[in-house]
């Protein structure tokens, strides 16, 4: 037995040993893939980089940078490639050892190394080419310079008259460009590439500045010499035509505008010899501003111009309608008063529209003088006219509101008749129906409401006799009995059909009263409060006793006698 323990204990042990060495075998293949990726980062191509400046002049600043490269890279190889390989040998000292965990620690440390030597790699490799991507930038600027000079010279020269005194300067500022230019040809040879970048970034600047300037002085010359003068111009003429034709302006104060225009438009032209454009652009704008808003005051005079054409015959009909229209309801007034009641405050208002109206006829003709006049500002007639034009509208509707209820009176007192007849048909009918109904007697509070509403229906023909008649009062007095009649009406019809449907149930029921006493005892209980005029409580115990015996008995017999109604 022991034997057998000892076998079982070598076995488990050369398994364990197994499983460790091939555990290690596992990784050391990590190991194998930390070691190939050193390799690789050491033969990375930052010669390759490096060659990449000989294309440029190698001395000065150039040669500072290439040698601090050189000396970085040269770092990395020495110091951060020493390290790889130490944690590298670290990584397989543990793994000898098996210590998996401490192994594999060292090996992610260079990973880490690597990564950083990579990332310096690819901040080296940029630097370069953006060093040498903004040297050859910077030749290009330096030949778009060189051309701008050429250009801008033999555009000067050729075109000499464009330019006004603006010329000299100009060809003095180009001139200066030479030696700037030259600087930067000296600076690139002696592979001072930052001095040179910042010398050709600001003399391009300049230079295309110039070139924009050239551009536009002779469009501000034009403006100056031709544009603006043509507009004063015909901002002068055009106003003193307008004028011939009516219109006072006066406001736009041509003359004096026109003058501090020009003065301000002499300004310009020095500005543009001494070659400042912003100044002399700034100028032209404020005269621009200035002019349009001129034009502008002009256009308001002749839209409203048109304006008071348009509604001149429009305002002429609508005063005179208000006028024939208050005329004719004092008028209507003073006939219907005799027969209705009119209220006063209606009475005052048509006055009130009336004095209303001839003031606006008085400011109306006022307008219509002035416009007869040799200059008219139409602005102001405008909005004068839209002051009458507006108050007569509301004049003209708030007088039609009283004629129209003038002229409704009459239809309201018809109407009010024709109502209080109706009412004596319907509450005759609705009474004849309750005598000649299978009810005991026709309960009290009937003929109390029938009293009523004949009493209510004399004093509305007390009213009609009345003059002069208040309608309003009237049509009120006729709609509260109105609503009498439709209460009594509709209690009424409640009751007899409550009556008919608990006869109805009675009859029904008495089929069953010998066979079952509870049914005898409930219906003798309906015919008694039958009897009393109570006719909803018969129908509630009928129906309770039918239905113990026959439910939905009752629901056949209510649509029966729906059937026969």
């Amino acid at each position: 037995m022991t034997l057998y323990i000892i076998v079982l204990v070598i076995v488990l042990l050369l398994i364990a040993v197994g499983i460790l060495f091939y555990k290690r075998n596992q990784k050391r293949v990590a190991l194998e893939q930390v070691e190939a990726r050193k390799e690789e980062v050491k033969a990375l191509p930052f010669q390759d980089e490096l060659v990449k400046v000989k294309q440029l002049t190698v001395k000065g600043e150039a040669n500072m940078r290439f040698e601090k490269w050189k000396r970085e890279w040269q770092t990395v190889l020495t110091e951060d490639i020493k390290a790889v390989e130490l944690t590298i040998n670290d990584a397989d000292a543990a793994l000898d050892k098996f210590k998996f965990s401490q192994s594999q620690e060292k090996v992610e440390e260079s990973h880490q190394i690597l990564d950083q030597i990579e990332k310096k790699y690819n901040n080296i490799s940029a630097d370069i080419n953006n060093y040498v991507s903004s040297a050859k930038s910077d030749q290009v600027k330096y030949e778009e310079c060189r051309t701008i000079y050429r250009e801008a010279k033999r555009d000067v020269l050729a075109n000499r008259h464009q330019y006004g005194d603006a010329a000299k300067p100009l060809e003095d500022n180009i001139e200066l460009f030479t030696p700037r230019i030259d600087e930067y040809v000296q600076y690139a040879n002696e592979g001072n590439y930052d001095t040179a970048h910042l010398q050709i970034t600001e003399l391009h600047h300049q230079m295309t500045r110039l070139k924009e300037d050239m551009d536009e002085i002779p469009l501000l010359i034009r403006d100056v010499q031709k544009e603006l003068p043509g507009q004063f111009q015909d901002v002068r003429y055009g106003c003193r035509d307008l004028k011939v034709e009516g219109y006072n302006l006066d406001h736009v104060k041509v003359d004096s505008n026109l003058q501090t225009l020009k003065g301000k438009l002499n300004l310009v032209e020095p500005l543009i010899a001494r070659l400042q454009l912003d100044e002399a652009e700034e100028i032209i704008s404020e005269i621009n501003t200035s002019l349009d808003d001129m034009l502008e005051l002009v256009e308001i005079e002749v839209k409203a111009k048109n304006s008071v054409e348009k509604s001149r015959e429009i305002i002429t009909d609508e005063l005179f309608y208000a006028k024939d229209m208050n005329y004719t309801l004092r008028t209507e007034i003073e006939y219907v008063k005799e027969n209705y009641h009119i209220n006063e405050e209606d009475i005052q208002r048509v006055r009130q529209y009336d004095n209303e109206i001839q003031s606006l006829i008085g400011i109306y003709d006022e307008i219509l003088s002035e416009m007869a006049k040799s200059a008219v500002r139409y602005s102001e007639v405008e909005d004068n006219l839209q002051y009458i034009k507006d108050h007569v509208a509301v004049i003209n509707d708030n007088q039609e509101k009283i004629q129209h209820h003038l002229t409704a009176l009459r239809e309201y007192e018809r109407e009010a008749q024709q109502h209080t007849l109706k009412i004596q048909s319907r509450k005759e009918e609705v009474f004849r129906r309750l005598l000649a109904s299978n009810l005991a007697s026709v309960p009290e509070r009937f003929i109390i409401m029938k009293n009523e509403i004949d009493i209510e229906t004399r004093e509305v023909h007390s009213l009609f006799n009345k003059r002069p008649m208040n309608v309003e009062y009237v049509r009120d007095k006729v709609n509260k009995v109105l609503v009498t009649m439709n209460t009594f009406e509709q209690e009424a019809v409640d009751v007899l059909d409550n009556a008919r449907y608990a006869e109805a149930l009675i009859q029904y029921g008495n089929r069953y009263r010998k066979d079952r006493s509870d049914v005898n005892k409930d219906l003798n209980e309906a015919e008694r409060l039958f009897s009393n005029n109570r006719y909803k409580r018969a129908v509630e115990i009928a129906e309770a006793a039918i239905e113990r015996v026959e439910p939905g008995a009752t629901e056949k017999i209510e649509q029966r006698l729906h059937q026969m109604n």
